[in-house]
């Protein structure tokens, strides 16, 4: 950290803010989360550094034994890497990425569906992109089979490149 006090040269940012003496140990996070009666949530928690509310709070350690919760953001600004790469490499860091991962195919499929659904006569009307024809009955397939066939065995990447192509194809 860049300081012109030199009080604080050589001295970890969560050191100077009262959170214990560094270095500094991360042992967990954990989700904390206020739902109110409507339904909508907020951030339950606020971080010891920086005051900010948070929702996933970092649990920290420092080397006099002190315990703090800090924002993730707060760990990357600091420019800890020591305590950076804990906090990336841990199983809560990990099964967080992989729930925000498999919420956003969720959203996108449902855009998919319903601009597919939305247009389902138009696609239904139009041949086959590449031709192809039903090997058992031999009548000859359309757009919809074809975006049908490619939403269920894409990909991430296949299904963003579905999505575009949609986007592109049906633009309002």
């Amino acid at each position: 950290m860049k300081t012109e006090i030199t009080a604080h040269v050589g001295k970890h940012a969560f050191e100077i803010a009262g959170l214990g003496e560094g270095p500094f140990r991360y042992i967990g996070m954990s989700e904390n989360v206020i739902t109110y009666p409507d339904g909508t949530q907020k951030a339950g928690g606020s971080c010891d550094y920086c005051g900010t509310g948070i929702r996933f709070e970092c649990v920290i350690v420092s080397k006099d034994g002190k315990r703090s919760k800090v924002g993730c953001e707060c760990i990357r600004k600091v420019g800890d890497a020591g305590l950076l790469k804990a906090y990336k490499s841990s199983p809560e860091f990990r099964a967080h990425q992989r729930k925000l991962r498999i919420q956003k195919a969720a959203a996108v499929c449902a855009q998919i569906n319903s601009i597919l659904e939305a247009n389902r006569a138009t696609l239904e009307s139009q041949p086959h992109p590449r031709g192809f024809i039903d090997r058992q009955t031999g009548v000859a397939l359309t757009a919809w089979d074809d975006a049908q066939w490619l939403l269920s065995r894409c990909g991430d990447a296949g299904r963003a490149r579905l999505l575009r192509s949609l986007k592109a194809k049906f633009a309002a």
